[in-house]
C-alpha cells in the first residue's frame, strides 16, 4: 500500500541523506564543505519543514472530513 505524501517525501530525503552520507566518505575537499554548509543543509532543513508542514495539514484536512461526514 503506498504512504502518503509526507512518508513518501519521508523515505526519499532519507535516501538522498543516505547517498550524500556515501559521498562524503570519499570526497574530502573545499568544494564539499561549501555544497554540503550552503546546499545540502539548507535543502535538507527546508525539505524536513515541508513534510512536517504537510504531516500538519493532511491531518487537518482528515479531521475536517471526518467532522464532515454524516
Amino acid at each position: 500500500m503506498p504512504g502518503g505524501p509526507d512518508q513518501d517525501g519521508d523515505h526519499h530525503l532519507h535516501l538522498l541523506d543516505a547517498a550524500w552520507y556515501k559521498t562524503r566518505q570519499h570526497w574530502h575537499d573545499d568544494p564539499m564543505v561549501h555544497f554540503d554548509t550552503r546546499y545540502w543543509t539548507q535543502l535538507r532543513n527546508e525539505s524536513r519543514a515541508y513534510l512536517s508542514a504537510l504531516r500538519e495539514l493532511m491531518q487537518l484536512v482528515d479531521a475536517a472530513e471526518r467532522e464532515t461526514e454524516y
